[in-house]
């Protein structure tokens, strides 16, 4: 069967986030998935809304390729919601792709994974390397030689200097700033606003200017 164009998985905030940066691409959307497709007016979007188990027996995985619509505001991890989607339907033989807005830049020896978002006003910088299922929100700015773990969101409005890594799983909240050569650990969180200037270990949360550790509630 031919490939019909892509179906969104999760049509939350980011999932709608996600369905723009597509169709100003010109990628024909499918369709989308929810828990509650009834609550959506699936005729002002131009495709239907329906459940996982919709998808699954209305497309099979030669017709359509899923695009990550689950965005998350905490540090991914193993059982988290996006993990479990996307073993889900692998596991199905579906086949996940990434995106790139028209308005982002990206320099051309940048390495993107093929799952990874890349969204409108990012600007990447030669060196960079973005990993699998890796989130560049809106206008978020990386600088060269910067490392992006798997399954990282770096929220809209950060700014990452140059030589920063940042492992998997972490999240990195709006607007925060990481300084040049800082690493942050896997699955850790930068606060909204935050401003890094030492490195940040595995699994702790930060947050203040400059940033320091807290607890999470």
């Amino acid at each position: 069967m031919a490939l019909r164009g892509v179906a969104i998985v999760g049509f939350g905030g980011h999932g709608r986030v996600v369905a723009a940066a597509l169709k100003a691409s010109r990628i024909p959307i499918v369709t989308a998935t929810d828990q509650f497709p009834e609550k959506i007016d699936s005729a002002a979007l131009g495709f239907a809304v329906v459940t996982d188990d919709e998808l699954l027996r209305e497309h099979d995985p030669e017709s359509v390729r899923l695009v990550l619509g689950i965005g998350g505001v905490a540090p991914s991890t193993s059982d988290d919601s996006r993990h479990r989607a996307i073993e889900r339907f692998q596991q199905l033989g579906y086949q996940f792709t990434g995106l790139q807005h028209p308005a982002a830049w990206v320099a051309p020896d940048a390495k993107i994974a093929s799952t990874a978002q890349i969204h409108a006003g990012v600007m990447i910088q030669p060196g960079v390397r973005v990993g699998e299922f890796a989130i560049l929100n809106t206008g978020s700015t990386v600088d060269h030689d910067c490392q992006i773990g798997d399954y990282c969101h770096i929220a809209p409005g950060v700014t990452l200097s140059g030589d920063v890594q940042v492992g998997a799983g972490s999240h990195i909240g709006t607007g925060a700033a990481i300084i040049q050569g800082i690493r942050i650990g896997s699955q850790s969180f930068v606060a909204a606003g935050a401003t890094v200037v030492r490195d940040v270990p595995d699994h702790e949360w930060v947050r203040g200017v400059p940033a320091k550790p807290f607890h999470k509630s």
